[in-house]
Order: C-alpha cells, then sequence, then structure tokens
C-alpha cells in the first residue's frame, strides 16, 4: 500500500484490508484480473523507461472486459451492463444502411473489413487453445520425469522385503544425493531481484534469457 492512500485513508478514518485472489467475498476475480493485466504490461512495453504502459493497459482492460469467463459463460462486461461492448468497427458498420453511391461502398467494405476481424479473432482464440494444450502437456510431462527421479521405484520396495542386505541397499539408493535439475548444456532462464533505477519493478523484466549452462 502506498504511504499516500495510507494517509488517505486515515484521514477519513477508513480502515482497509488486503484482498485475495480466487476469493468470492474479496472480489477476487478483480483481484485476479489486476494481476493478469500486470503480466500482459510486462510483456508488451517496448519503452526502457516504462513511459507506454497507459496505452497498453487500456486496450488490456477492453481485452478482459469482453473474454468470456469459463464459469459463468459471459463476459464481464455483460454481467455489469446487461449488453455486450462493441468495438469501434462494429459501430462503424452498423451505422450504414444500403443504398446508392459512395454509402453503399462503404458498407461493403466496412464488411470486407469486419469479416477478416472476425476471422483474425478466430484464429487467435485457435491458437490461444492450442498453446495452452502444448503448455499443459509440456508440464505434465515435466513433473513426470521429476516424480520418477525423486519417487523409488515399486520393483525397490518389492526387493526390500528379501533380506536385512537389500533392504540397506534401498535405503542407501533412496538417501543418496539429490540429483540436480540442471547439467551442463542445459538452457536456463535468470531471475534478477533488483531493478534499474527510477523503473517500477512491477512492470520490470526480472527473467532474462536464455542461457546455456557451460559448467558449474
Amino acid at each position: 500500500m502506498s504511504e499516500v492512500f495510507q494517509a488517505f485513508t486515515e484521514m477519513i478514518q477508513s480502515r482497509s484490508r488486503a484482498t485475495l485472489s480466487y476469493r468470492p467475498q474479496d472480489n477476487g476475480q478483480q483481484e485476479r484480473s489486476v494481476k493478469s493485466v500486470m503480466t500482459s504490461i510486462r510483456v508488451y512495453a517496448e519503452d526502457p523507461l516504462q513511459q507506454d504502459w497507459d496505452q497498453i493497459a487500456e486496450k488490456l482492460v477492453f481485452a478482459i472486459n469482453t473474454s468470456q469467463d469459463t464459469t459463468r459463460k459471459e463476459t464481464p462486461f455483460y454481467l455489469v451492463h446487461g449488453w455486450d461492448a462493441q468495438t469501434t468497427l462494429r459501430v462503424m458498420t452498423s451505422s450504414l444502411k444500403r443504398g446508392s453511391g459512395r454509402q453503399s461502398d462503404a458498407l461493403a467494405w466496412r464488411r470486407d473489413v469486419n469479416r477478416q476481424h472476425e476471422i483474425a479473432l478466430t484464429m487467435a482464440k485457435d491458437y490461444q487453445a492450442a498453446e495452452k494444450q502444448r503448455r499443459a502437456k509440456e508440464h505434465n510431462e515435466a513433473l513426470s520425469r521429476l516424480e520418477k527421479a525423486v519417487v523409488p521405484r515399486q520393483g525397490g520396495e518389492e526387493r526390500s522385503a528379501d533380506g536385512p542386505e537389500a533392504s540397506s541397499s534401498t535405503k542407501d539408493a533412496v538417501e543418496g544425493p539429490p540429483k540436480s535439475l540442471f547439467e551442463i548444456g542445459s538452457r536456463a532462464w535468470l531471475y534478477m531481484e533488483r531493478v534499474k533505477p527510477g523503473l517500477t519493478m512491477k512492470l520490470a523484466h526480472r527473467w532474462h534469457g536464455s542461457f546455456r549452462i557451460k559448467g558449474r
């Protein structure tokens, strides 16, 4: 909490409490959307001095408000206002009527632009779905490899019942030195906790890479 906002709450004799994500009592959906906006701004910000974040935030907020919620099957904008949000392109297309001359030509042009826009949205939606499946598959495969490396095999447990020698060898195998997740030649990302003076930590890129490990 900033010092200005804290002084303001003390001036009006109000008590503020921190809200948590994924909590309906604390409006957790809004808190979760703030994190999504901050992450997206950090990715799309191109200015080294972080001066263009306000231009990106406006577009991201509109994208979040017009995205369909997986639980309610409606957009946040529709749940608040009762009607679907319309883009400038959609309003331009619906404002024209069939006529003669330039108005008909403008209507045909705008309909073609609107059709191309719908195709682009469909392609973006399909790409996001495919990318989510790919990332989920890679994540699950990585977890399964880690579990196989850490959890002892069932065969070792069966051999432990043969005698004390087998039990001691299995115990030594389990209690052996932990296997490193990084090897020479692997690619890794470097996390930098500090940021340059004058920059906001929320918008700073703190993951750098990827780098190739040459030695340990």
